[in-house]
């Protein structure tokens, strides 16, 4: 086997003819060939050439001492092979050309053949790159995740859109369509319900056009299932510049529309919790002045009113004396003017007392602790706590001040939420005890000490390291107001209940004003 070696691709020529051989040589050499030649005289040779090494190309008479053209054509799988050969019957021909050949050539006593050999070298180089390329894209193309649709270049004249002339498996997967079923239809078999409009006419204005678009979409499955999809098409013009075809290529982005979704209610939900604690925040603040005033005037009217009244009864029962100067009567009567005016000031808060009391309303407690509920539940959730609420199903009305109430029903839930670990479980639930309504909160923490119960409802003292402990205090006096009562049963490492007993009817005379 003679070798001729020159830089780039491998050729392998084999021809049994000594003269064929010399000539091919002479054509070929002085020439500027940027290739490797390798010259086998027989199948045999060839055979062992081939188990050497790889070529690129391999050129070939039609019959040996030792076999065929078929038998190199069997040692080959994707190798080009050119066929030269004196034998010029067509029949020869096309059996060569089915067994596998990439060409056929007919020896001429010319020699112009060999003229036209390097040519035919060149395009079946260049027709195997492009078959190798071909293989990779069809395999990207097969094997790819986002389904792969190949749209026709125009709509035919019967038909409304363009047909479907190719889709890979991802798009069976995606959509439940399989090859035979697309391959007859639009893109339309995607349309449904809640398909944009806008969105189709972007597709139809750029297909008009031939120009790229890219747009989110919900797509709609065999099954009738919608789905969204990232939708890319592209056209793919030819070396002139005429639209061949329309390569599609669809996402599903339904996992993340979806989070999209989910991410859009929690911002409208976080948005609507701020507003609940800031409307609860003005409830404190108001609370707090409430509260404030109301302990003023319980102390005026407890420390205030009777030492007015004794000093206001002294002074009449001297001015009934009949040897006093006018200047000590003038001082008296100055004297009983002011006592009668702090009487004044007494009556005037216990009326503003009195005026509390017109703010109590017939209320379902049901609706209070869902308000509750609803904002903290998401915090509980954050904290990996389970809340679990049981609420009556019948309405359980008492009278209260809604606002008071669900700030105090609001923090013993809140101080549940602080005292309960990830894992734990926190009840609300309300329900009939006899003649009282009761709403009661149980969490599973850590308990509370028995020597500290009573504790906790005095003002300053908390559990908490940064507590000011006036919470459960604020609880406690909002639900006396209630002429209620707040009942602590806890069993120390395991859990805690705060139950808020309130009366289904009032006695007017409890009320202490």
């Amino acid at each position: 086997m003679k070798v001729i070696n020159r830089v780039g691709h491998k050729v392998l020529l084999v021809e049994a003819n000594r003269l064929d051989r010399a000539v091919f040589r002479q054509v070929v050499e002085p020439e500027d060939f940027s290739y490797n030649y390798f010259v086998a005289g027989n199948v045999s040779e060839a055979k062992g050439a081939l188990e050497s090494q790889a070529f690129d190309v391999i050129i070939t008479d039609y019959i040996f001492e030792d076999g065929t053209v078929f038998d190199i054509l069997n040692l080959v799988t994707d190798t080009p092979v050119i066929v030269v050969t004196a034998v010029a019957d067509e029949k020869t021909a096309v059996n060569v050309m089915k067994a596998g050949a990439y060409d056929y050539l007919v020896k001429d006593p010319a020699l112009n053949y060999l003229m036209i050999l390097p040519v035919k070298i060149e395009n079946a180089i260049k027709r195997k790159k492009t078959e190798k390329r071909l293989l990779l894209l069809e395999s990207a193309v097969v094997h790819a995740n986002d389904a792969i649709i190949i749209l026709e270049a125009k709509p035919s004249s019967d038909r409304r859109g363009r047909q479907i002339i190719y889709v890979n498996e991802a798009f069976t997967r995606m959509t439940g369509y399989t090859f035979e079923e697309a391959t007859s239809r639009t893109l339309r078999i995607f349309r449904g319900p809640r398909t944009e409009l806008a969105k189709l006419d972007k597709i139809r204005r750029a297909l008009e056009n031939f120009e790229p678009v890219r747009v989110e979409l919900i797509n709609y499955r065999k099954d009738g299932s919608e789905f969204w999809v990232e939708c890319s098409i592209v056209p793919v013009f030819d070396k002139k510049g005429t639209c061949m075809h329309w390569v599609s290529v669809q996402r599903d982005i339904t996992e993340r529309k979806l989070a999209e979704e989910e991410r859009e209610r929690l911002l409208e939900q976080i948005e609507s919790i701020n507003a609940d604690l800031t409307e609860l925040n003005q409830e404190l603040e108001t609370i707090g002045a409430e509260r404030t005033m109301s302990l003023m005037a319980l102390t005026v009217a407890d420390r205030v009113r009777n030492p007015a009244a004794m000093i206001g009864g002294r002074c009449r029962r001297i001015l009934e004396k009949e040897n006093l100067t006018e200047n000590l009567r003038k001082n008296l009567l100055y004297i009983l003017e002011g006592a009668e005016e702090l009487d004044k000031i007494v009556r005037d808060f216990e009326n503003f007392l009195r005026n509390r009391q017109s703010k109590f309303r017939i209320e379902d407690i049901n609706r209070v602790v869902e308000s509750v509920v609803s904002v903290v539940e998401r915090e509980a959730s954050y904290k990996g706590i389970k809340m679990t609420v049981k609420l009556s199903t019948e309405p359980l009305r008492i009278k209260m001040q809604k606002d008071l109430l669900r700030v105090a029903i609001f923090h013993v839930v809140k101080n549940a939420i602080e005292a309960t670990s990830r894992g734990g479980t926190i009840t609300v639930e309300t329900f009939r005890e006899g003649d009282y309504i009761a709403a009661a909160v149980t969490d599973t923490g850590d308990g509370i000490p028995e020597e500290e119960v009573e504790n906790v409802f005095k003002p300053f003292f908390s559990t908490k390291e940064c507590g000011f402990g006036m919470g459960l205090p604020l609880v406690r006096q909002i639900i006396s107001e209630h002429l209620g009562s707040l009942i602590v049963e806890s069993k120390p490492g395991h859990m805690t209940t705060f139950k808020m007993l309130f009366p289904e009817r009032w006695k007017e005379e409890k009320f202490c004003c």
